[in-house]
């Protein structure tokens, strides 16, 4: 179990094989159903089959039988639980934070014609956007870092991504506090940089202002089988 006010977070390889009906919800099958792309689907459906299994190892249940909602904004979340929870992925990797406070995880890497110097002069603080562009080589590694601290904090939040793109955020790796000093994303925020997996970079979030301990894990459990 995670240390007390800490969050686990999961590694999750997603070029697996899953036997889907017995690790997805009907609701679940139906929006894999509906992804055309195959890899698209198949990203989807192992990255939630990674979910489920987790959450109902946590709560001893059925994957299958775990009562997950919606909020008016599509967040699942699981009512009347004080476990929250958050998944991100990216190309064939995913990350699911587990954590009892609201929590937010981003994972990112690089994607053919994204210029990282336009998009933070565009959407970042100025300092920020100076930041990015004096990293010469490794200025997609420096927007991909603030990017995925911001799109954390902003998940860890429930909101929107507009109203964090100019959320100012400092240096995480030990953990920092995080507020908006405009008052567009409300609270405060204990965020952490993850670990570096060759081009990925990722960030998790916590909702409030203690310290987070983080545990890594890496998801091993073979999903073609049953629970």
């Amino acid at each position: 179990m995670t240390e007390p006010g800490g969050v686990d977070v999961w590694t999750v390889p997603l070029d697996q094989d899953v036997d889907a009906a017995r690790w997805l919800s009907a609701a679940e099958l139906r929006r894999a159903a509906a992804i055309g792309d195959p890899d698209g689907r198949r990203r989807f459906v192992v990255a939630h089959a990674a979910l489920n299994a987790i959450l109902a190892d946590r709560l001893d249940l059925r994957p299958t039988a775990l009562p997950l909602r919606r909020n008016p904004r599509g967040r699942p979340y699981l009512p009347g639980r004080s476990l929250h929870f958050s998944l991100a992925h990216a190309g064939e990797r995913a990350l699911i934070a587990v954590a009892g406070r609201e929590v937010g995880v981003d994972l990112d890497h690089p994607r053919p014609g994204l210029d990282p110097r336009r998009m933070a002069a565009r959407f970042f603080t100025p300092a920020e956007a100076a930041r990015v562009s004096a990293a010469g080589a490794g200025a997609y590694a420096a927007y991909l870092r603030l990017w995925t601290r911001k799109e954390a904090c902003v998940k860890a939040a429930g909101a929107r991504l507009a109203l964090g793109l100019r959320l100012p955020v400092p240096g995480a790796a030990g953990g920092a506090v995080v507020r908006d000093p405009s008052g567009r994303l409300p609270g405060a925020y204990f965020l952490r940089d993850l670990p570096d997996h060759g081009p990925f970079r990722g960030a998790v979030a916590l909702a409030g202002t203690d310290p987070a301990p983080c545990r890594h894990r890496e998801f091993h459990r073979d999903l073609r089988r049953a629970p």
